[in-house]
């Protein structure tokens, strides 16, 4: 029984983790929607015609939509593996969007050189190869879990079962008497 505490908590606790990664790509994805600047910006505005460019104040905002739609879609897929992460195919899932979003930051911090290698790629690209981790490793304690879930509630229901069939004899003690 001591096992089954440690492994449960330890699946709430990384439910939570990947819960918060969530609420992190659903502020990039709001701040990518008001602020109509990304990482990006500053970097590709400088690179290409950045004269013309900072003197109209004219930004195209649609790569910062785009990076505000795969951030959202990135944070649904985390949800739900949030709350399904029993289910291998999801986990599989999120992995890949990690490892896409992985790819994004460091091609365009290192081969295409329009992003600063700062904050905004190292903060991230932590939060996702932490969450990797744990999601490659998820599937060892759900497997444990899963195996001392069954036999408690095996036991569990041998129990109940038999506290049901002392009830029923006691109601009918009663009734005969």
């Amino acid at each position: 029984m001591f096992g089954f505490e440690i492994g449960e908590k330890l699946m709430y606790a990384f439910r939570g983790w990947i819960a918060f990664v969530a609420f992190m790509d659903l502020g990039t994805a709001f701040r990518c929607f008001i602020d109509k600047r990304t990482f990006l910006d500053d970097v590709i505005v400088v690179g290409a015609n950045a004269t013309n460019q900072a003197a109209a104040g004219d930004q195209d905002p649609a790569l910062t939509r785009i990076i505000g739609a795969y951030a959202i879609m990135k944070a649904v897929i985390l949800i739900h593996c949030a709350l399904f992460i029993h289910y291998r195919p999801l986990i599989s899932l999120t992995i890949f969007s990690l490892i896409l979003t992985l790819m994004v930051h460091l091609t365009e911090c290192f081969i295409f050189q329009t992003a600063p290698f700062g904050f905004y790629v190292i903060f991230p690209g932590l939060l996702n190869i932490i969450t990797m981790i744990g999601l490659s490793l998820a599937p060892r304690y759900l497997h444990k879990v899963d195996e001392l879930v069954k036999s408690c509630s095996e036991d569990e229901n041998v129990e109940l079962l038999r506290q049901a069939g002392a009830m029923r004899r006691k109601r009918h003690n009663r009734k005969n008497q």
